[in-house]
């Protein structure tokens, strides 16, 4: 329940930024089903930029470049849900500020969706908490502050982003820009 007040408090925030960017031109083995990575080269140091709101957002290999932020997306893996018996989809990902000011990585959640075909519908998915592990530790919890907390100008924090899955049908995940007109989308599998 956290989670969604941080996301609409944030998602008003994230609202303007993209508004004001279009008007200026330990787990155990059975919490992981299946994991896979791409090989993403090291983060160059960034040089903060006040410009970088008015940066063309893109979606390409695995790279979401929101202007003031960009998202490397590095790995995925199904893990069993906090909710009984659901399994989430885990994207980790590095988050780079490219601006001179603090900024929430979490309205991220504003312009990526999750979604996964039913009997009957291509379901948009809920954000998913990781359960518990044997000692009652959230598994995901410093990926979660990460992309919960203020990141710094020109910094770079490992964070995920976690969609609770309603089958095993792959997903879909679209990335929208500023207008939010989608701009791009990568397919998971779950298995």
């Amino acid at each position: 329940m956290r989670k969604k007040y941080i996301i609409v408090a944030t998602g008003l925030a994230f609202i303007g930024l993209a508004t004001s960017a279009c008007s200026s031109s330990s787990s155990s083995s059975n919490n992981s089903s299946k994991t896979s990575s791409s090989k993403v080269n090291k983060p160059k140091k960034v040089v903060p930029s006040d410009t970088a709101k008015d940066r063309t957002w893109t979606y390409k290999n695995k790279v979401f470049d929101a202007g003031i932020e960009t998202y490397k997306f590095t790995k995925s893996e199904i893990r069993d849900s906090a909710t009984d018996g659901k399994k989430i989809l885990v994207l980790y990902c590095d988050v780079i500020n490219n601006s001179t000011k603090e900024q929430d990585p979490s309205n991220v959640y504003m312009v990526v969706h999750a979604y996964q075909k039913t009997d009957t519908s291509n379901v948009q998915l809920a954000t998913g908490m990781a359960a518990l592990d044997d000692n009652g530790n959230d598994p995901l919890q410093t990926y979660e502050d990460n992309l919960n907390n203020k990141l710094l100008p020109g910094k770079t924090v490992k964070a995920c982003l976690a969609f609770e899955l309603k089958n095993n049908n792959p997903v879909t995940v679209k990335f929208d820009n500023s207008n939010f007109d989608n701009i791009g989308q990568e397919v998971y599998e779950v298995k």
